[in-house]
Protein backbone atom coordinates (compact mmCIF):
# COMPACT_ATOMS: atom_id res chain seq x y z
CA UNK A 1 0.00 0.00 0.00
CA UNK A 2 2.92 2.50 0.85
CA UNK A 3 4.29 2.10 -3.19
CA UNK A 4 0.98 2.10 -4.51
CA UNK A 5 0.51 5.92 -2.63
CA UNK A 6 4.26 6.67 -3.55
CA UNK A 7 3.75 5.93 -7.19
CA UNK A 8 0.28 8.26 -7.38
CA UNK A 9 1.69 10.53 -5.66
CA UNK A 10 4.65 10.91 -7.42
CA UNK A 11 2.95 10.29 -10.70
CA UNK A 12 1.01 13.47 -9.80
CA UNK A 13 3.80 15.72 -8.89
CA UNK A 14 5.42 14.21 -12.48
CA UNK A 15 1.99 14.84 -14.49
CA UNK A 16 1.87 18.51 -13.18
CA UNK A 17 5.46 19.55 -14.42
CA UNK A 18 4.29 18.02 -17.85
CA UNK A 19 1.01 19.91 -17.77
CA UNK A 20 2.90 22.87 -17.31
CA UNK A 21 5.24 22.42 -19.73
CA UNK A 22 2.43 21.02 -22.66
CA UNK A 23 0.73 24.69 -21.69
CA UNK A 24 3.86 26.69 -22.35
CA UNK A 25 4.76 24.67 -25.79
CA UNK A 26 2.35 25.58 -27.64
CA UNK A 27 4.27 29.53 -28.12
CA UNK A 28 7.13 30.08 -28.35
CA UNK A 29 9.34 30.82 -25.04
CA UNK A 30 11.54 32.80 -25.73
CA UNK A 31 8.72 36.01 -26.51
CA UNK A 32 7.79 39.13 -24.82
CA UNK A 33 4.44 40.51 -24.58
CA UNK A 34 3.96 44.23 -24.09
CA UNK A 35 0.80 45.39 -23.46
CA UNK A 36 -0.25 49.53 -23.50
CA UNK A 37 -1.82 50.65 -19.99
CA UNK A 38 -2.45 53.55 -18.11
CA UNK A 39 -0.39 55.65 -15.99
CA UNK A 40 -0.37 56.13 -12.21
CA UNK A 41 1.56 59.18 -11.71
CA UNK A 42 1.93 62.27 -13.20
CA UNK A 43 5.48 62.61 -14.79
CA UNK A 44 6.89 65.44 -16.65
CA UNK A 45 4.09 67.89 -16.68
CA UNK A 46 1.87 64.74 -18.33
CA UNK A 47 -0.95 63.78 -16.20
CA UNK A 48 -1.62 60.52 -14.15
CA UNK A 49 -4.48 58.22 -15.82
CA UNK A 50 -3.12 58.60 -19.07
CA UNK A 51 -3.39 55.98 -22.17
CA UNK A 52 -0.45 54.58 -23.07
CA UNK A 53 -0.71 54.08 -26.83
CA UNK A 54 2.12 52.11 -29.29
CA UNK A 55 2.26 52.70 -33.11
CA UNK A 56 4.92 51.64 -35.54
CA UNK A 57 7.48 53.91 -34.50
CA UNK A 58 8.04 51.88 -31.33
CA UNK A 59 8.99 48.78 -33.38
CA UNK A 60 11.78 50.49 -35.25
CA UNK A 61 13.29 51.76 -32.24
CA UNK A 62 13.35 48.80 -29.99
CA UNK A 63 14.41 47.19 -33.16
CA UNK A 64 17.64 49.35 -33.41
CA UNK A 65 18.24 49.66 -29.43
CA UNK A 66 18.41 46.09 -28.92
CA UNK A 67 20.03 43.96 -32.07
CA UNK A 68 21.94 41.85 -29.62
CA UNK A 69 18.67 41.00 -27.74
CA UNK A 70 15.72 40.99 -30.30
CA UNK A 71 15.64 38.28 -33.32
CA UNK A 72 12.16 39.25 -34.27
CA UNK A 73 9.33 41.39 -33.26
CA UNK A 74 5.67 41.82 -34.72
CA UNK A 75 3.17 44.78 -33.54
CA UNK A 76 -0.12 42.92 -33.30
CA UNK A 77 -3.66 44.63 -33.50
CA UNK A 78 -6.66 42.97 -32.59
CA UNK A 79 -10.13 42.80 -33.96
CA UNK A 80 -13.56 40.76 -33.91
CA UNK A 81 -16.14 41.04 -36.64
CA UNK A 82 -18.02 39.34 -39.08
CA UNK A 83 -16.74 36.90 -41.62
CA UNK A 84 -18.41 35.94 -44.90
CA UNK A 85 -17.82 32.95 -47.41
CA UNK A 86 -21.13 32.82 -49.28
CA UNK A 87 -24.03 31.78 -48.07
CA UNK A 88 -22.11 31.25 -44.58
CA UNK A 89 -20.53 33.69 -41.93
CA UNK A 90 -19.25 33.16 -38.39
CA UNK A 91 -18.02 36.06 -35.95
CA UNK A 92 -13.81 35.39 -35.53
CA UNK A 93 -11.23 37.54 -34.68
CA UNK A 94 -8.97 38.68 -37.70
CA UNK A 95 -5.18 39.65 -35.86
CA UNK A 96 -2.94 41.68 -38.25
CA UNK A 97 0.65 41.17 -37.33
CA UNK A 98 3.67 40.94 -39.65
CA UNK A 99 5.50 37.72 -40.75
CA UNK A 100 7.48 37.28 -38.29
CA UNK A 101 4.31 36.42 -35.77
CA UNK A 102 4.12 32.98 -36.83
CA UNK A 103 7.13 31.65 -34.86
CA UNK A 104 5.72 33.51 -31.50
CA UNK A 105 2.81 31.27 -32.63
CA UNK A 106 4.61 28.26 -33.56
CA UNK A 107 2.09 28.10 -36.66
CA UNK A 108 1.91 25.06 -38.74
CA UNK A 109 0.97 25.88 -42.26
CA UNK A 110 -1.62 23.31 -43.58
CA UNK A 111 -1.99 24.69 -47.21
CA UNK A 112 -0.50 27.41 -49.46
CA UNK A 113 1.98 29.66 -46.86
CA UNK A 114 2.34 32.65 -44.30
CA UNK A 115 2.59 36.47 -44.88
CA UNK A 116 5.59 37.04 -46.10
CA UNK A 117 7.35 41.21 -46.06
CA UNK A 118 5.90 41.97 -49.68
CA UNK A 119 2.30 41.29 -48.30
CA UNK A 120 3.16 43.74 -45.20
CA UNK A 121 4.78 46.16 -47.20
CA UNK A 122 2.22 46.44 -50.03
CA UNK A 123 -0.14 46.60 -48.04
CA UNK A 124 -2.13 43.53 -49.31
CA UNK A 125 -5.37 42.56 -48.81
CA UNK A 126 -4.29 38.82 -48.46
CA UNK A 127 -5.33 36.30 -45.32
CA UNK A 128 -4.40 32.98 -43.36
CA UNK A 129 -7.13 31.04 -41.75
CA UNK A 130 -7.50 28.87 -39.59
CA UNK A 131 -8.04 24.91 -40.01
CA UNK A 132 -11.71 25.58 -38.09
CA UNK A 133 -12.51 29.06 -40.04
CA UNK A 134 -12.13 27.07 -43.19
CA UNK A 135 -14.10 24.24 -41.49
CA UNK A 136 -16.75 26.58 -40.72
CA UNK A 137 -16.92 28.80 -43.65
CA UNK A 138 -16.23 26.48 -46.81
CA UNK A 139 -17.35 23.27 -45.83
CA UNK A 140 -15.46 20.41 -47.76
CA UNK A 141 -14.16 23.19 -50.10
CA UNK A 142 -10.68 24.33 -50.98
CA UNK A 143 -10.34 27.79 -49.49
CA UNK A 144 -7.03 28.53 -51.18
CA UNK A 145 -7.49 31.08 -53.52
CA UNK A 146 -11.28 32.12 -52.57
CA UNK A 147 -12.39 35.40 -51.25
CA UNK A 148 -13.75 35.91 -47.99
CA UNK A 149 -15.84 39.29 -46.73
CA UNK A 150 -13.93 40.44 -43.56
CA UNK A 151 -16.21 43.11 -41.65
CA UNK A 152 -16.70 44.46 -45.99
CA UNK A 153 -13.15 44.21 -46.83
CA UNK A 154 -12.75 41.27 -49.58
CA UNK A 155 -9.52 39.55 -48.42
CA UNK A 156 -7.83 36.64 -50.67
CA UNK A 157 -7.45 33.50 -48.70
CA UNK A 158 -3.25 32.40 -49.42
CA UNK A 159 -3.27 30.18 -46.50
CA UNK A 160 -4.67 27.63 -43.72
CA UNK A 161 -2.73 27.00 -40.42
CA UNK A 162 -3.31 25.02 -37.41
CA UNK A 163 -2.88 25.57 -33.96
CA UNK A 164 -1.71 22.74 -31.29
CA UNK A 165 -3.55 25.49 -29.05
CA UNK A 166 -7.01 24.23 -29.72
CA UNK A 167 -10.21 25.00 -31.43
CA UNK A 168 -10.04 28.70 -30.05
CA UNK A 169 -6.68 29.89 -32.00
CA UNK A 170 -7.49 27.65 -34.88
CA UNK A 171 -10.64 29.84 -35.66
CA UNK A 172 -8.53 33.11 -36.15
CA UNK A 173 -7.61 34.95 -39.02
CA UNK A 174 -4.34 36.48 -39.95
CA UNK A 175 -3.84 39.57 -41.96
CA UNK A 176 -1.02 42.20 -43.03
CA UNK A 177 -1.10 44.52 -39.61
CA UNK A 178 -0.21 47.55 -42.39
CA UNK A 179 -3.69 46.00 -44.18
CA UNK A 180 -5.33 46.66 -40.96
CA UNK A 181 -4.32 50.56 -40.43
CA UNK A 182 -4.90 51.12 -43.80
CA UNK A 183 -8.51 49.89 -43.05
CA UNK A 184 -8.62 51.93 -39.88
CA UNK A 185 -8.21 55.32 -41.99
CA UNK A 186 -4.57 54.52 -42.40
CA UNK A 187 -3.32 54.85 -38.75
CA UNK A 188 -0.23 53.62 -37.44
CA UNK A 189 -1.57 52.52 -34.15
CA UNK A 190 -0.76 49.02 -32.43
CA UNK A 191 -2.07 47.24 -29.59
CA UNK A 192 0.49 45.48 -28.74
CA UNK A 193 3.78 44.36 -29.38
CA UNK A 194 5.43 40.69 -29.85
CA UNK A 195 9.51 40.38 -29.39
CA UNK A 196 11.26 37.10 -29.71
CA UNK A 197 14.80 37.39 -27.91
CA UNK A 198 17.33 35.30 -28.99
CA UNK A 199 17.38 32.12 -26.94
CA UNK A 200 21.23 32.33 -26.80
CA UNK A 201 21.29 34.93 -24.07
CA UNK A 202 19.50 32.64 -21.75
CA UNK A 203 17.25 33.53 -18.71
CA UNK A 204 19.70 35.87 -16.88
CA UNK A 205 20.22 37.64 -20.53
CA UNK A 206 16.39 37.96 -21.10
CA UNK A 207 15.43 39.54 -17.27
CA UNK A 208 18.26 41.85 -18.44
CA UNK A 209 16.56 42.60 -21.61
CA UNK A 210 13.27 43.06 -20.13
CA UNK A 211 14.54 45.08 -17.57
CA UNK A 212 16.46 47.31 -20.80
CA UNK A 213 13.60 47.33 -22.52
CA UNK A 214 10.71 48.30 -19.59
CA UNK A 215 13.53 51.79 -19.25
CA UNK A 216 13.47 52.56 -23.20
CA UNK A 217 9.61 52.55 -23.04
CA UNK A 218 9.14 54.65 -19.60
CA UNK A 219 11.53 56.79 -21.22
CA UNK A 220 10.35 57.14 -24.84
CA UNK A 221 6.78 57.47 -23.30
CA UNK A 222 7.51 59.94 -20.73
CA UNK A 223 6.35 57.72 -18.00
CA UNK A 224 6.74 58.13 -14.43
CA UNK A 225 10.85 55.21 -14.08
CA UNK A 226 8.28 54.06 -10.72
CA UNK A 227 5.26 53.81 -12.46
CA UNK A 228 4.15 49.87 -13.10
CA UNK A 229 1.00 50.67 -14.64
CA UNK A 230 2.09 52.65 -18.18
CA UNK A 231 2.59 48.92 -19.75
CA UNK A 232 2.70 45.40 -19.01
CA UNK A 233 5.35 43.22 -20.37
CA UNK A 234 4.47 39.52 -20.21
CA UNK A 235 8.19 37.64 -20.37
CA UNK A 236 6.73 33.95 -21.27
CA UNK A 237 10.17 32.32 -20.37
CA UNK A 238 9.98 33.84 -16.45
CA UNK A 239 6.10 32.74 -16.45
CA UNK A 240 7.44 28.99 -17.89
CA UNK A 241 10.67 29.36 -15.28
CA UNK A 242 8.17 30.15 -12.08
CA UNK A 243 6.09 27.37 -12.82
CA UNK A 244 8.16 24.77 -13.25
CA UNK A 245 10.13 25.53 -9.97
CA UNK A 246 6.43 25.75 -8.26
CA UNK A 247 6.13 22.22 -9.74
CA UNK A 248 9.05 21.28 -8.71
CA UNK A 249 8.60 22.10 -5.15
CA UNK A 250 5.15 21.07 -4.92
CA UNK A 251 7.02 17.28 -6.36
CA UNK A 252 9.56 17.60 -3.75
CA UNK A 253 6.34 17.99 -0.95
CA UNK A 254 4.24 15.43 -2.29
CA UNK A 255 7.50 12.80 -2.71
CA UNK A 256 7.99 13.73 1.26
CA UNK A 257 4.97 12.46 1.70
CA UNK A 258 5.03 9.76 0.14
CA UNK A 259 7.78 8.89 1.89
CA UNK A 260 6.83 9.46 4.71
CA UNK A 261 3.91 6.78 4.02
CA UNK A 262 6.33 4.15 3.60
CA UNK A 263 8.53 4.56 5.90
CA UNK A 264 4.78 4.01 7.74
CA UNK A 265 4.33 0.82 6.15
CA UNK A 266 7.62 -0.55 7.30
CA UNK A 267 7.10 0.62 11.17
CA UNK A 268 3.12 -1.13 10.60
CA UNK A 269 5.41 -4.18 9.47
CA UNK A 270 8.10 -4.10 11.84
CA UNK A 271 4.79 -4.06 15.09
CA UNK A 272 3.51 -7.19 13.19
CA UNK A 273 6.47 -9.03 13.51
CA UNK A 274 7.22 -8.16 16.58
CA UNK A 275 3.94 -9.46 17.26
CA UNK A 276 4.57 -12.59 15.68
CA UNK A 277 7.30 -12.90 17.20
CA UNK A 278 5.62 -12.61 20.83
CA UNK A 279 3.02 -15.08 19.38
CA UNK A 280 5.55 -17.63 18.30
CA UNK A 281 7.62 -18.21 21.43
CA UNK A 282 6.94 -21.27 22.58
CA UNK A 283 7.39 -22.33 18.65
CA UNK A 284 11.02 -20.60 18.79
CA UNK A 285 12.13 -22.02 22.44
CA UNK A 286 11.06 -25.64 20.60
CA UNK A 287 13.23 -25.05 17.82
CA UNK A 288 16.43 -23.66 20.12
CA UNK A 289 15.72 -26.54 22.28
CA UNK A 290 15.94 -28.98 19.52
CA UNK A 291 19.20 -26.87 18.63
CA UNK A 292 18.15 -23.90 16.36
CA UNK A 293 21.00 -21.27 16.49
CA UNK A 294 19.87 -17.49 17.37
CA UNK A 295 21.10 -16.35 13.77
CA UNK A 296 18.33 -18.85 12.12
CA UNK A 297 15.67 -18.41 14.46
CA UNK A 298 16.39 -14.20 13.12
CA UNK A 299 16.76 -15.40 9.62
CA UNK A 300 13.38 -17.14 9.71
CA UNK A 301 11.63 -14.03 10.75
CA UNK A 302 13.14 -11.38 8.06
CA UNK A 303 12.80 -13.75 5.47
CA UNK A 304 9.08 -13.90 6.22
CA UNK A 305 9.19 -9.95 6.43
CA UNK A 306 10.86 -9.95 3.36
CA UNK A 307 8.82 -11.94 1.91
CA UNK A 308 5.51 -9.98 2.74
CA UNK A 309 7.30 -6.67 1.56
CA UNK A 310 8.18 -8.16 -1.93
CA UNK A 311 4.75 -9.46 -2.67
CA UNK A 312 3.22 -6.00 -1.45
CA UNK A 313 5.45 -3.92 -3.36
CA UNK A 314 5.19 -5.86 -6.81
CA UNK A 315 0.99 -5.69 -6.34
CA UNK A 316 1.45 -2.16 -5.32
CA UNK A 317 3.39 -1.27 -8.93
CA UNK A 318 1.18 -3.71 -10.62
CA UNK A 319 -1.43 -2.16 -10.52
CA UNK A 320 -0.44 1.06 -11.57
CA UNK A 321 1.06 -0.46 -15.22
CA UNK A 322 -1.37 0.84 -17.52
CA UNK A 323 -4.19 -1.31 -18.98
Amino acid sequence: MGILIFVVLYGFGNGLINTFNEFFEDDATNTFFVFPGRTSKPYKGYKSNRQIEFDNSDIADIEESFPLFVEYISPRVDRSGMVKYKNESNNYTTRGVSESYQFAEKTLIMKGRYLNQEDIKDKAKYAVIGRLVEQDLFNNENALGKYIDITGSAFKVIGVFQDEAGDDEERRIYIPYTTRQLIEKNTDKINQIVIGFKPEIGYAGAMTFERKLGEFLREKKFIDPNDQRGFFIRNVADQLKQNQQFAGVLQIIVAFVAFGTIIAGIIGISNIMVFVVKERTKEIGIRKALGATPKSVISTILLESVFITTISGIVGMIRELPC
